[in-house]
């Protein structure tokens, strides 16, 4: 079974003001706790899609040059579903594909790797982590649910597969509930800093 991780980092930031990405976090960029993150996970192949210049040196001056593929998106103005299109599309052997974002800097290796392995016992069902109250990222999808995605336009993401079919999602409870917080706006990240 294979299984791999798209990091998604091309968005505008506009909620944020400017390339959160690329914001100091606690003396690191932020992007870089995501690139962290999965390098220490289980899967078997990280493709990382973004446009900007200083996340791809990051990649090639500390990790091992065969740990994460780069993709470039040239369009982002289409929106997440071209990040996820072109993710895909380098990660189309997999059995299941996880999606991260780059700006939950909190978000925990052992919970990537806790979606894995629930996926390794049901490969029938979406993945998706959750307090009991809220849900985000990251998601795991099976390979069936590929060609949906790959259809997907806009800025909508899978959050649309999600909701047609309830019945094949399954919540992952994380253990801190800061680990689904995610940073879209200079108010946001100082709460997550407090």
């Amino acid at each position: 079974m294979r299984l791999s991780i798209v990091i998604m980092a091309s968005g505008y930031g506009k909620r944020y003001g400017s390339n959160k990405l690329l914001e100091e976090f606690r003396g690191r960029p932020l992007f870089s706790y995501a690139l962290e993150t999965a390098a220490r996970s289980d899967a078997d192949s990280i493709t990382v899609v973004t446009r900007f210049r200083e996340i791809e040196q990051e990649i090639h001056s500390k990790y091992p040059k065969d740990m994460f593929r780069v993709v470039k998106n040239y369009h982002p103005e289409r929106g997440i579903s071209e990040s996820l299109r072109l993710g895909l599309e380098a990660e189309e052997e997999s059995d299941g594909c996880c999606f991260m974002v780059c700006d939950q800097p909190l978000l925990k290796t052992e919970t990537v790797d806790l979606l894995f392995n629930n996926f390794r016992k049901n490969q029938n069902h979406i993945y998706l982590c959750g307090d009991g109250l809220r849900r985000g990222n990251p998601v795991l999808f099976p390979k069936e649910f590929f060609p949906e995605l790959l259809q997907l336009r806009g800025d909508s993401g899978g959050k649309q597969i999600i909701k047609k079919y309830p019945d094949r999602v399954s919540e992952v409870l994380v253990r801190d509930k800061t680990e689904l917080y995610d940073i879209d706006s200079v108010e946001d990240k100082q709460k997550l800093l407090s």
